[in-house]
């Protein structure tokens, strides 16, 4: 009996072994015992793939999650209008904070435009409108 081994199986194995490979990594990292670690890591890679079993599952771009810890204390401490107290705070100038909050701003707009199904409907259930390049 011959076993035919497709290449969206070696890419599945290839993707649970590289998971169990980080969790077990990332449990050590903190300081967790390597032979806890590796099997908590088994048991949760099988959980999941059991779970998730059959389904397609897309990772997001999170923008939140890839700013930096100063950039998302800013963005939490802007309201607006105190560019000159968060300047003074962080000991820049208010054209430098404008700036940096403005990169902030893109940042998040370019990544939410990034995963941001084709035909998405905007917070209140309207067609985003559509550029006239389409």
């Amino acid at each position: 009996m011959s076993v035919d081994v497709s290449r969206a199986l070696l890419k599945r194995h290839e993707l649970l072994a590289e998971m169990l490979d980080v969790v077990e990594r990332q449990l050590v990292d903190v300081g967790v015992p390597a032979e806890a670690a590796g099997l908590v890591a088994a048991y949760l890679v099988d959980y999941l793939s059991t779970y998730w079993a059959g389904q397609v599952v897309s990772f997001p771009k999170d923008a939140f999650y890839k700013l930096t810890l100063k950039e998302l204390e800013v963005l939490n401490l802007f309201t607006g209008d105190n560019h000159d107290k968060l300047a003074r705070q962080y000991k820049m100038t208010p054209r430098g904070m404008r700036k940096l909050i403005g990169r902030i701003n893109a940042r998040i707009k370019e990544q939410r435009k990034a995963i941001a199904a084709p035909g998405q409907l905007d917070m209140l259930g309207h067609p985003e409108p559509r550029s006239g390049l389409d």
